[in-house]
């Protein structure tokens, strides 16, 4: 079968695009189809869902995908590997980096205060209760890598060897930073988007489908739904990141400015940040008031919020279980990343402008005010698009990835028809 002119060969590193419909699936069939399960606290209800939705998702790219014969995961499978003394030497001071990693992150969230509030409530209680089975999973898990590894000398290793050789011996101390900027992405995003998700769970779980009105309920359900199916697949993406799944983190962004435009965007700092410099908010003035009294521009806009929402979320589902900021763990092909670069920062912003609706305003100078404030959160975005760039760009897979959508991106095919017509155009000038 030929190759057609706009599809291109899957490069090395590439995320399954089945992965992403098997997500679309499972999410609001599991939602959906959820038994009752009052007997569980929504705290532990949503644990539960957490694992299933892992569970499905694992199942499907190991049993059906044989992901985990994949050339990315670094892997070997040799049980003979248990009984050779090298492996097990290393093995021990690898216990040593994994001990002192979790040493540094209970440090940290125990001193911060941040944590201490009670919106943090839900995963410091998860983690109390459930502590040994979390140190259970991760050693066993570090374990089986180590011992499958072709090269098990990574950044928990050089951690633990300098612990041990006290800074004497021969250190990888890009392998350490490598490890230490990797800890810092899960522990900061983990426990943030999990408690949105439980929150997200306790009230979408709530809501009785039955009594929903009209248009205006389906559209309320909807938004908050889309933000929770996202959420799932962040929260999973955090939370199991793992070499037998070829979804383990293989850089992070090494540059202030990347984790500065990024992190920006997340509480604790944007709610800050953003009453300061970029409060383009008008309580009075939503789009909903705006057009209550027509029904039919009222479904229209809603329905366009919607459907951008829908992209901003299938983008998170592409990426299945190897979803996380500020990280390069595969390329994700595929709707909507075959459309252009960023279709999520694209469509989210966009929801924006159409729920804030900055444009109308009181008095011209608070519109203009407002539109100038969400400008300039595009202009983070941007930033933290063009970072991200650069950040990926070290693949071999995303640059293959770059050039397809330049030259067949749903933008690039748009520009080429529109540039079709004044070619045509040129020689019958010139003919006259």
């Amino acid at each position: 079968m030929a190759q057609s002119k706009t599809s291109m060969k899957r490069p090395a590193y590439y995320i399954p695009l089945s992965s992403g419909w098997v997500a679309a699936t499972a999410i609001p069939s599991l939602f959906f189809l959820w038994p009752d399960t009052q007997f569980l606290s929504p705290r532990d209800a949503c644990n539960l869902y957490i694992l299933s939705l892992f569970l499905v998702l694992a199942f499907y790219e190991l049993v059906f995908l044989k992901i985990h014969n994949s050339a990315g995961t670094g892997l070997r499978f040799d049980p003979r590997n248990f009984s050779n003394s090298a492996y097990q030497m290393d093995y021990g001071v690898k216990m040593v980096g994994l001990v002192a990693t979790l040493a540094l992150l209970t440090a940290f969230y125990t001193v911060a205060d941040l944590y201490k509030d009670e919106w943090y409530a839900p995963f410091f209680t998860t983690l109390s209760d459930y502590w040994a089975l979390f140190l259970f999973v991760i050693f066993a898990n570090v374990t089986l890598s180590h011992f499958s590894m072709v090269r098990p000398r990574d950044g928990i290793w050089h951690l633990g060897y300098m612990l041990l050789s006290l800074g004497r011996g021969d250190i990888d101390y890009d392998k350490i930073s490598a490890h230490m900027l990797s800890l810092c992405v899960k522990g900061f995003f983990t426990p943030l988007m999990y408690c949105y998700l439980v929150y997200d769970w306790d009230y979408l779980q709530g809501i009785d489908l039955g009594a929903f009105s009209g248009f205006p309920s389906v559209y309320e359900f909807m938004y908050r739904f889309f933000f929770f199916a996202d959420l799932s697949l962040v929260v999973v993406g955090y939370a199991f990141a793992a070499r037998f799944l070829n979804s383990q983190i293989r850089w992070t962004e090494s540059t202030m400015l990347g984790w500065v435009v990024c992190i920006l965007c997340y509480a604790p700092f944007w709610q800050m940040f953003s009453r300061q410099y970029f409060d383009y908010f008008s309580p009075s003035y939503t789009w909903g008031n705006w057009l209550w009294e027509y029904p039919v521009l009222y479904g229209i806009w809603g329905t366009t919020i919607l459907a951008l929402l829908a992209i901003y979320t299938m983008g998170t589902m592409r990426m299945g279980l190897r979803f996380s900021n500020l990280t390069y763990r595969g390329v994700s092909y595929g709707f909507p990343f075959n459309l252009t670069k960023h279709p999520q920062y694209i469509s989210k912003n966009a929801t924006w402008w159409l729920i804030e609706i900055p444009f109308i305003a009181a008095d011209v100078v608070t519109g203009l005010s407002n539109c100038l404030s969400l400008a300039g959160v595009n202009c983070i975005y941007y930033l933290r698009a063009k970072c991200e760039e650069r950040c990926l760009r070290p693949s071999p897979s995303y640059r293959a990835y770059e050039r397809h959508i330049a030259e067949h991106g749903l933008i690039a095919r748009i520009g080429k028809r529109l540039k079709k017509p004044r070619a045509e155009a040129a020689p019958q000038q010139s003919e006259q």
